[in-house]
This record gives structure tokens, C-alpha cells and sequence, in this order.
């Protein structure tokens, strides 16, 4: 029973990190678009200081529950098939999405706080905000690839249904394509807009979910490895 435990923590993590993530957008308020006046974006960290901060917070503990259920779904893996890499894989990638995202939110709160500490500064704010913007952008490869592996991974071991792995491979190849997005300078698909973030992003959250869900709602056995179907019953 404590495997099948240790499996329904990380699934409640992968709730909590998908509930922290959202709540700490919406703190942050309406975030200007690389399309947007230069002074758009100096009145946005001015007057949205206090909720950054807030949302930096939030976001950092959405990112350790999301690094939590990263190594939970690894594990799940490893214990169905412990030939294959694709759990490295998995885990390597939760690791380098949750280093970048760390990085890129701990950033951009630090330039909101000196700006709006050193208002001279804010009239710099454009550059550093759309260089905070690009990274993210990028960051959707490393996304990408966590996803293929771990629709690599479901297939291979069947922990999950199979609709499970094309839901992950889908999304991955949407994380992908939108990184391609990068040398757009205007229209729906520019970097930051809602297109080329929010509709990845929430597929992204709701294939989270119905994992989280699975691994909340049944647990793998500790003998048998390999099995064919642990989890989600057949594809």
C-alpha cells in the first residue's frame, strides 16, 4: 500500500501544481503582449508590482508539485518497465522544464522588483520583459520533449490508456510548433499571445489532470514489472 500512496501523492501534486499555476495567473493580472507600446509594459510592472511578487510565490510551488509529479509518473514507469530509458527520459524532463521555469520566474520577479524599486529603470522595461517572453517561448521544446517521452513511455508500458499517449504526443507537437513562432513579430502567433501560449498550455494542464487523476485513483503493483496493463485498464 505505501507504493500505491507514494503514487496518489504525486498525483494530488499534479493537481495542486495545475491549481497554484492558474491561481498565480490570474494574480498576475492581464500581462502585456510583445505587440504592445513600450509603455505599456513599464505601467503594467508599476502598477502590478505587489501581484507579481504574490504570483512569483505561486508559481514556485506550482513548479515543485509539478517537479513532485514529474517524479512520481517516472517511477510509475520504471516500476512497469525497468529495460526502458524513456523513465530517465521522463524525469530528466520534468527536471530541465522545472530548472528553466524556476530560472525564468525567479528573473522576472527580480527585474519587476528593481524597476519598480528604481522607476528610472522602467524605461528600460520593454527589453528585459520581451527577452522573459522569448525563453518561454523556447522553454516549450523542453516541454515538447518531456511529453513525447512520456508517450513514448505510456506506450511502452501501458500504465495509462493509450488515449493517454496520443493526448501527450499531440500536445508535444503543439509545444513544438509554437516554438517555431519565435521569428513572428506580429498578429495571433506572436511570442506571449494567447495562440501560441494559452491553447498549448491548456491542453497541457488538462492532460496533467487526467493524469493526476489516474495516479490518485489507482496504484501499481510492487512484483510484477512489465505489466501489461497497471493502470487504466486496456487501451
Amino acid at each position: 500500500m505505501g507504493e500505491g500512496h507514494e503514487m496518489r501523492w504525486g498525483g494530488l501534486a499534479g493537481i495542486g501544481a495545475v491549481i497554484f499555476a492558474v491561481v498565480g495567473r490570474i494574480v498576475m493580472g492581464g500581462m502585456p503582449q510583445l505587440t504592445n507600446a513600450a509603455g505599456v509594459v513599464a505601467m503594467y510592472l508599476a502598477g502590478h508590482r505587489a501581484q507579481i511578487m504574490w504570483g512569483t510565490i505561486l508559481y514556485a510551488i506550482a513548479i515543485s508539485l509539478f517537479l513532485w509529479f514529474g517524479a512520481a509518473l517516472s517511477t510509475a514507469f520504471r516500476r512497469a518497465d525497468d529495460k526502458s530509458d524513456a523513465p530517465t527520459v521522463v524525469l530528466a524532463g520534468f527536471i530541465l522544464v522545472s530548472a528553466i521555469a524556476f530560472m525564468a520566474i525567479s528573473v522576472f520577479a527580480g527585474m519587476t522588483y528593481a524597476m519598480t524599486e528604481y522607476r528610472a529603470l522602467l524605461l528600460f522595461s520593454p527589453a528585459p520583459y520581451a527577452t522573459m517572453t522569448i525563453v518561454g517561448t523556447v522553454a516549450g521544446i523542453a516541454v515538447a520533449l518531456t511529453l513525447a517521452a512520456t508517450a513514448v513511455a505510456i506506450a511502452r508500458t501501458h500504465v495509462f490508456p493509450m488515449w493517454m499517449a496520443w493526448f501527450a504526443g499531440i500536445v508535444a507537437l503543439l509545444q513544438l510548433l509554437a516554438a517555431f513562432t519565435l521569428g513572428i513579430t506580429g498578429g495571433v502567433l506572436v511570442p506571449g499571445g494567447w495562440l501560441e501560449t494559452y491553447v498549448p498550455g491548456v491542453l497541457a494542464a488538462l492532460w496533467m489532470l487526467a493524469a493526476s487523476g489516474l495516479l490518485v485513483r489507482e496504484h501499481l503493483p510492487t512484483v510484477r514489472l512489465r505489466a501489461p496493463h497497471v493502470m487504466g485498464g486496456h487501451a
